[in-house]
This record gives structure tokens, C-alpha cells and sequence, in this order.
């Protein structure tokens, strides 16, 4: 996909907020900043995916990254790049937001 040949792993909504507020772990969100101003996650850091690599170096404390967007397509991209940079532990959340907001998780 996107000329990337990375096997993109993926977590669920239920696994990422369980990961939620642990040490060195981010979620973070490729969404555009008016995506995320409508509804996101609390706590998530938001680094839209069309300058992400622009901003790698906020993510390099994390030892666990889980990435979301809206439904997951730009999350997959963003992870492909991630692990092309070296962050083999981002790991895409399948779904984003919308499988997000119908498992009834939190959101602000």
C-alpha cells in the first residue's frame, strides 16, 4: 500500500484504551486538527499525517505507539512510515475514532 511493504500490525479500540495513560506509550493521532478539534481522545497527541515525519522527534520517547485516525486508512500509513523510520512498536488501531465512539469508549 502507498508503495510501502511493511505488514502493518494492528490493535483493537478496546486494546489501545487500555493502553491509555501507561508509561512511554502515546496515542497518536494522524488526524487533521479540525478532526480532532470535532472529537478525540483525551490525552492523545496529534500530529496530522501530513507532517508527521516533520514531527518524528516528539515520538521518539515512546516505547509503545498506538496510531489512530478516522477509520484507519491514514493510521496504516502513518504506522508504514513509522517503522520505516525505525519505530517498529507503532502499531495501527484498526477502526480509529468511529470503531472508537461504537465500542462507547470516552471521548471529548
Amino acid at each position: 500500500m502507498f508503495g510501502l511493504s511493511f505488514d502493518t500490525k494492528n490493535v483493537s479500540v478496546q486494546q489501545a484504551y487500555e493502553k491509555l495513560g501507561t508509561p512511554n506509550h502515546c496515542l497518536l493521532d494522524v488526524r487533521s486538527m479540525d478532526e480532532v478539534r470535532d472529537i478525540g481522545v483525551e490525552g492523545a497527541l496529534n500530529i496530522p499525517l501530513d507532517i508527521l515525519e516533520a514531527h518524528i522527534d516528539q515520538l521518539t520517547p515512546y516505547t509503545s505507539i498506538h496510531v489512530m485516525c478516522r477509520t484507519g486508512g491514514r493510521s496504516a500509513v502513518a504506522t508504514n512510515i513509522l517503522q520505516r523510520l525505525g519505530m517498529t512498536h507503532a502499531v495501527n488501531v484498526s477502526g480509529g475514532i468511529l470503531a472508537w465512539q461504537e465500542a462507547n469508549l470516552p471521548t471529548v
